[in-house]
């Protein structure tokens, strides 16, 4: 197939028709008769089917275990027996260190956590694979499986994303092949594997190939194991966890390709999802004809609310796609990655605390609701990030309160009916032509569209910002001062902790493209209560930016540097990817900057 990829002649193309037709699934199955057989016995946890005279999950994933003990040397696999592969579980039991190692690699490259990519042919494509889980519930049915919906909750936006590495007709050869890139989304000469990386930066990679290349590797079978594994090694390159896929089918006849999967699953000490053993014991193993899986009559492809509905293939495959990536993120969440050694943190002399943690008043001005924050000390920066978020260094604080959510529409018009839109810096503190900007002035009087009293005001400069703090009697955050308030001392990574991302714990890209009422994300609060420092609008600070400021900072209560043009902005916004929305992230604008994307809230020192 090589060749034929690369000769760019009228035999190439009709080869490219032939397997886009072998693997058309043509209309659903909805008229088949329900045959009469029982459901393969499903462990609810491993999704593992009990086979007669076959290792059992337990041995195979002791088995497995080894394979975690040496995460920096590639297993030797020269002495596994051919069938090995059918021995070992549909779900592993859990991952290897070599996986951890990949993930946090791919978080530090800025990949999204919470996001994987399909790379396969037909069976990976939409509608038919997993792609339900991403219209609602009303699409789905979990039925017994109720449990994986922290799963789809946890990777939505993936499921129903069409890859640009999944398409029918593709095999390995097409996954290398620029030919088979997307013109409308892929630069040239960018394959189709490296296209979807770069558009979309998933931490994980469904990789389930080979149903279209068993004539291939009838007639070579040397080259379908460099492919493969050049698709593995460019995945792990780019932070990416490849997750490998046993195929349902024989059509080469010898299983060749499921061992070769396998192998490298073990030599690699990556995660197997052994789908060929899921689909053993239906009826047909799964299959309506050489290479194309049955459907269950029922509307959905994830409908698992009936026994009988789990006899078909199609149905078996989005469980069990769906189960190894409950097991992947169970794992990845359950223990976060160890954090890099950092300095000890100072005490900070003895003050008396009048408030607790926790504790809230109330602004007679505005009515925000504020957050005590105590006196207390934390590690700023980090070494993970970008340049400008070095050194991590040791800061104290005195008390002080935060607002708890950010400024909205209605305080600031109530701001402006008070004091005006006055010009400073060059221009007014509110632009009302930038978008999302809901306030207008009607004959003198400032307004709110209605709806949109609650949603954070955007639109305004540092200068504007800083005004309306100083009019409640408050002011802006020091940069410190927003980074404990967000972090606190135990250093997470988000507001919330160490877990990725969440569109119920913060609003990024992909979780509705605007911002949401300020307050409405109550799941992502900091360790003091403080709502939305991650994600929804960007925040102004008071602080001047310098690179590299936190090696000069001072231990206590730092104020920023003295001279500067542009001012801090922290938290990331409802556009922002994970990079932007981590604790310790820093950005900059020039102080009279104005966009859609960039609010604030104040601060009360006491």
């Amino acid at each position: 197939m090589d060749r034929l990829i690369k000769s760019g002649n009228v035999l190439h193309l009709v080869m490219i028709v032939l397997l886009i037709q072998a693997c058309s699934f043509g209309r659903r199955q909805s008229e088949l008769v329900v045959p009469e057989t029982t459901r393969p016995p499903i462990n609810a946890l491993t999704a593992t089917p009990v086979l007669s005279g076959q290792v059992s999950s337990d041995e195979a994933g002791q088995k497995a275990s080894v394979v975690a003990e040496t995460p920096d040397a590639l297993i030797d696999v020269s002495t596994l027996s051919v069938d090995f592969w059918m021995n070992l579980p549909v779900i592993p039991e859990g991952i290897s260190d070599r996986v951890r190692s990949i993930y946090e690699r791919g978080l530090q490259m800025g990949n999204n956590p919470n996001a994987f990519s399909k790379v396969g042919d037909c069976h990976s494509t939409n509608p038919y694979f997993l792609a339900d889980f991403d219209l609602g519930v009303e699409a789905y049915h979990l039925g017994e499986y109720d449990y994986l919906q922290p799963t789809i909750d946890y990777f939505n936006g993936s499921f129903g994303r069409a890859s640009l590495a999944a398409k029918q007709g593709l095999s390995t050869a097409g996954v290398l092949a620029s030919l088979w890139s997307d013109w409308r989304q892929c630069s040239s000469n960018e394959t189709p594997l490296d296209c979807e990386f770069r558009n979309h930066h998933p931490n994980f990679a469904l990789i389930s190939l080979g149903t279209n290349e068993a004539y291939d590797v009838k007639l070579d079978p040397a080259s379908f194991e460099p492919r493969l594994r050049r698709i593995i090694e460019h995945s792990i390159d780019q932070g990416v966890v490849p997750i490998l896929s046993t195929k349902a089918d024989n059509d080469e006849g010898d299983y060749f390709i499921n061992q070769v999967t396998a192998r490298l699953a073990m030599e690699y000490q990556l995660p197997l999802w052994n789908f060929w053993r899921a689909v053993q014991p239906l009826p047909q193993h799964g299959m309506r004809s050489a290479d194309h899986l049955t459907f269950a009559p029922t509307k959905s492809y994830t409908d698992f609310s009936k026994p009988e509905y789990l006899e078909y293939g199609m149905q078996v495959r989005n469980l069990t796609a769906l189960q190894m990536l409950d097991m992947i993120r169970r794992e990845i969440t359950r223990a976060p990655i160890e954090e890099k050694l950092v300095p000890t943190v100072q005490p900070l002399p003895t003050l008396s605390i009048a408030y607790q943690a926790g504790e809230t008043m109330l602004s007679p001005i505005d009515g925000m609701r504020l957050m005590h924050v105590p006196a207390g000390s934390f590690i700023m920066g980090s070494d993970t990030g970008n340049p400008d978020e070095t050194p991590v260094h040791a800061v104290s604080l005195d008390g002080y309160w935060m607002d708890r959510t950010e400024v909205t529409n209605a305080m600031y018009a109530k701001f402006l009916n008070a004091k005006g839109n006055q010009l400073e810096g060059g221009t007014v503190w509110l632009d009302l032509n930038e978008p999302l900007v809901w306030l207008s002035n009607e004959n003198g009087s400032w307004l709110v569209l209605p709806g949109r009293e609650d949603y954070p005001v955007v639109g305004v400069s540092w200068y504007g910002a800083r005004a309306y703090c100083e009019w409640t009697g408050r002011a802006l955050p020091t940069e410190s001062q927003w980074e404990y308030a967000a972090k606190g001392s135990a250093g997470f990574r988000f507001p919330w902790g160490n877990k990725g991302l969440d569109c119920s714990y913060s609003q990024f890209s992909g979780c509705g493209n605007r911002p949401v009422p300020a307050g409405s994300l109550s799941k992502g609060a900091s360790p003091f209560g403080v709502f939305e420092l991650a994600g929804n609008v960007a925040e102004w600070v008071n602080d001047r930016y310098a690179e590299d400021y936190y090696g000069q900072s001072p231990l206590y209560n730092p104020m920023g540097p003295v001279n500067g043009y542009y001012r801090v902005i922290r938290g990331g916004d409802w556009g922002s990817d994970y990079i932007a929305l981590q604790t310790a992230h820093r950005t900059w604008a020039g102080a009279d900057k104005q966009e859609s994307n960039i609010g604030f809230r104040c601060a009360l020192n006491p």
